[in-house]
């Protein structure tokens, strides 16, 4: 049984971090810089705006799954520094993913709005900053999540080989 059970944990982590990574690939890469190209300015931003929820609900569903996967080995091994690695990047790149879509992005959503709204008076040009730095702080985190989600995959990659040739 005890090998049903880590193979299910194995196969969830690798399952939903390649869907989080991918799907952060696709959307970073593909998806909004097409749509910026194609589309007038406000018309891609208003698009994109609506995408967001979907892209960190797929961001907090995966990493939800690789922390409950990747908890079973640090179960099985308490000492093992690349266990607990694996489930630390994870609980990092979800935790970036939760604020990102539950703290910044409804600021930026606000102030891009504000920003709007107030073209041509005297606030629009602090407006038009502050959503700028809300939205760099965005693509920052995104950029984070990212990274963490590579250097996961790695780590991933290097357990795996370990264990193949330590087996």
């Amino acid at each position: 049984m005890t090998w049903f059970v880590e193979f299910a944990a194995n196969s969830i982590f690798l399952v939903a971090m390649g869907v989080w990574l991918g799907g952060v690939v696709f959307f970073s890469f593909f998806t909004a810089p097409v749509i910026f190209e194609r589309l007038p300015r406000n018309t891609a931003a208003d698009l994109i705006s609506v995408m967001f929820p979907r892209y960190y609900n797929l961001g907090y569903f995966c990493g939800s799954a690789m922390l409950v996967a990747a908890a079973y080995p640090v179960y099985l091994d308490p000492g093992s520094a690349n266990c607990w690695a694996t489930w630390s990047l994870a609980l990092i790149a979800t935790v970036i993913a939760i604020y990102a879509g539950r703290a910044v992005m409804p600021r930026v959503r606000r102030l891009r709005l504000a920003a709007a709204s107030s073209a041509g008076s005297p606030e629009h040009g602090e407006n038009r900053r502050a959503y700028e730095q809300a939205h760099q702080l965005s693509m920052i985190l995104n950029s984070g999540v990212l990274l963490l989600l590579i250097a996961q995959a790695l780590l991933y990659g290097y357990r795996v080989r370990s264990e193949f040739f330590a087996g």
